[in-house]
C-alpha cells in the first residue's frame, strides 16, 4: 500500500477516510507523505516523515569528529534535526491552474514563491542583477522572473493568460535556532515542490551531506545543495561563524520548461542573537546566485558520489535478469509519457490483480519477483521537448549505476564501457535525475510484491500521463489484499490482510488521499 490511486487503492470520496498501518522496523531515516490525485500535492496536502534509526545503527560522522564526546554531541544533533519542506507556491488552486494548462496548452512554471514550512515571502525580481551568469537579458524576464511560454495550443497565445504581476510581502521567515554551544546544526530537507528544482545553501556556513533520500551516505562536503523534486537531504552545519542571523537560501534552478529567477528564504539564528536584528549580508559569504547558479569556486553537490554509508547496499553483480528500455517523451503539447502510452487513471486499482482494467495495459509492465532489474532511460529523439527529469519509483530504493548527456547505445549494463557504470558503490535512491537530452541507468530487486509506480515528480507531467506500473509477485497479491467488491456507491473496499505493524498513520481529507512516501 502506498496510496496511489487506481494503482494501490481507490480515492478517498470527499469526507471519507482512510488509515494507513504499515511497519517501520526495518526502514530509518527522512520520508514525506502527499497526495497522488490530481495535482492537490500542490495545495499543501504533504508533510514530513521522520523514522528516527535505532541507536545500534552505525552513523557516518566519524569524520567529524576527534573523539568520542564530538561523536556525542554529532548524535544530539541529529536528534534535533530540524525538518523542513520546501516547495514552490502559486496564489492559485492546482485545479485552476491545471485547467488552464489543459486549455491553452502553456506550461504552468511560473510560480509566486517558494516556502519553508508553509513561511515566505513573494520577492519581485528587481530591474537589474548583475553577474548571473548563463541567463538571458532581464528585459526578457517577466515581474515575478518568468520567461514566457512557448508552447501553446492553436487559437492560444500569451495574450490568452493573466497578465503576469508581482507585488511583494513582508510575511514571516521561518526562522531556525541554532545554539553555538552545541557546535552542530542539522536539518533535514526535502524539496516538495511542483515544478522547480532548488539549490540551497547558506550564507558563510558549509554543509556535510551525511543522508540522501533516507539513507546514510559517505559524507560529502558542499557549500551548494542541488535538490531535484522529491527528493530529501540530511546535512550537518558547523556553527563557526560570528553569532548573528544568515539567509538560508533557496533558488529555482532553471531547466527545461521551468525557467524562472527566483529566491526563497529562511533565518538560521544563533542563540544569543537578537531575532528582530538585521540578517547578515556579505555578497562574499552567499554561495549562490538568485538564480540557483553557484558562484566561481563553491562546490555544488555532487549526486554520482553520494555512495551508501554502510557496505550492505552493494548492488547485484553481473548482469541483470531483466533490462527495461524507456523513451522520454512529450509527444503532445500536454502529453508526456514514459511507457508507449500515457498513464491513465484504471477504475478498479491495479493491486487486485486481472480484475483490474489496468491490469494488462501497456503501462502496466509485469516483472518476476526476486529478479535484478535494470531501467535503461533516455530522452526520446522525437520529443518535442528535450528538458531533464526527476524520476521517482515506489516501493523501492534504486542503485543509480550511471547517467551522462547523450545516447546511451548500449543493450545492456554489461555491454557499456566501466567508465560510464558504477557497479561498486552506486547512490541508491528512490529518486535520480534524468538529464536533459541524456540518459540514465538504475538497477533494483524485485523483492517487494505490489504494483509500484515509476513516474516524473514534476506535477504537471504525471498528471498528463507521464507514469507507469511496475507488478512484481503479481500471483501472490490477491492473498496479500483480498478481493476486491462494488459498493453501492459504485466505489471499491477491500479489507487488507496484513500483520502487525509498528507505526499507524490515520488521515482524513475533503478530496483526495495522502500516502506514504518512499
Amino acid at each position: 500500500m502506498d496510496g496511489v490511486p487506481g494503482v494501490t487503492q481507490d480515492p478517498i470520496p470527499p469526507g471519507g477516510n482512510f488509515t494507513y498501518r504499515f511497519s517501520t522496523a526495518s526502514e530509518y531515516g527522512f520520508f514525506w507523505y502527499h497526495s497522488h490525485f490530481r495535482a492537490y500535492y500542490n495545495d499543501a496536502i504533504r508533510g514530513p516523515l521522520l523514522i528516527r534509526p535505532a541507536p545500534s545503527r552505525r552513523r557516518p560522522f566519524a569524520l567529524l569528529a576527534q573523539n568520542s564526546d564530538q561523536v556525542a554531541t554529532l548524535l544530539d544533533a541529529e536528534r534535533d534535526a530540524t525538518n523542513i519542506l520546501l516547495n514552490d507556491w502559486t496564489h492559485e488552486l492546482s485545479d485552476v491552474v491545471f485547467a488552464r494548462y489543459l486549455e491553452t496548452g502553456a506550461f504552468p512554471s511560473c510560480v509566486d514563491t517558494v516556502l519553508a514550512n508553509g513561511m515566505g515571502r513573494v520577492l519581485c525580481l528587481p530591474q537589474r542583477m548583475p553577474g548571473m551568469p548563463g541567463m538571458p537579458g532581464m528585459d526578457s524576464l517577466g515581474p515575478r522572473g518568468c520567461i514566457p511560454p512557448m508552447m501553446f495550443k492553436p487559437g492560444f497565445n500569451i495574450s490568452s493568460l493573466p497578465p503576469e504581476t508581482c507585488t511583494n510581502t513582508t510575511s514571516s521567515l521561518l526562522t531556525i535556532p541554532a545554539d553555538q554551544s552545541r557546535g552542530w546544526l542539522a536539518l533535514n530537507l526535502v524539496n516538495s515542490g511542483a515544478v522547480s528544482a532548488l539549490r540551497v545553501s547558506l550564507d558563510a556556513h558549509i554543509m556535510f551531506v551525511y543522508a540522501a533520500d533516507g539513507l546514510y551516505v559517505k559524507l560529502q562536503e558542499v557549500k551548494v545543495l542541488h535538490m531535484e523534486l522529491g527528493q530529501r537531504y540530511s546535512v550537518m552545519i558547523r556553527l563557526d561563524q560570528v553569532p548573528g542571523n544568515y539567509y538560508l537560501r533557496f533558488s529555482t534552478f532553471p531547466s527545461g520548461d521551468m525557467q524562472q529567477v527566483l529566491e526563497g528564504q529562511a533565518i538560521v539564528t544563533y542563540s544569543g542573537s537578537n531575532s528582530t536584528m538585521d540578517v547578515m549580508e556579505d555578497p562574499a559569504m552567499t554561495w549562490t546566485y538568485v538564480n540557483g547558479s553557484a558562484k566561481a569556486d563553491d562546490s555544488v553537490l555532487r549526486s554520482q558520489a553520494l555512495s551508501p554509508f554502510e557496505d550492505n547496499y552493494s548492488p547485484p553483480a553481473g548482469p541483470a535478469d531483466q533490462t527495461i528500455s524507456l523513451a522520454i517523451s512529450q509527444t503532445d503539447i500536454v502529453t508526456w509519457m514514459v511507457a508507449p502510452a500515457p498513464f491513465t487513471e484504471p477504475k478498479v486499482p491495479i493491486i487486485y490483480g486481472d480484475v483490474s482494467d489496468g491490469w494488462e495495459s501497456n503501462t502496466t509492465m509485469h516483472l518476476p519477483l526476486n529478479s535484478t532489474i535494470d531501467i535503461v532511460m533516455r530522452i526520446s529523439n522525437q520529443s518535442m521537448d528535450m528538458m531533464g527529469h526527476p524520476m521517482h519509483l515506489h516501493g523501492h530504493k534504486f542503485w543509480v549505476l550511471g547517467s551522462g548527456v547523450g545516447s546511451f547505445p548500449f543493450a545492456s549494463v554489461t555491454d557499456a564501457p566501466q567508465a560510464l557504470i558504477n557497479l561498486q558503490d552506486p547512490p541508491y535512491r528512490d529518486t535520480t535525475s534524468l538529464p536533459s537530452q541524456g540518459w540514465a541507468v538504475i538497477r533494483y530487486v524485485t523483492d517487494n510484491p505490489g504494483a509500484w509506480m515509476f513516474h516524473c515528480h514534476l506535477q504537471w507531467h504525471i498528471v498528463v500521463g507521464m507514469a507507469m506500473v511496475l507488478v512484481e509477485g503479481g500471483d501472490q497479491l490477491p492473498s496479500l489484499v483480498g478481493e476486491y467488491n462494488i459498493t453501492t456507491d459504485g466505489s471499491g473496499a477491500s479489507a487488507l490482510r496484513g500483520t502487525s505493524c509498528r507505526l499507524v498513520v490515520m488521515v482524513a481529507v475533503i478530496v483526495g488521499f495522502i500516502m506514504p512516501w518512499y
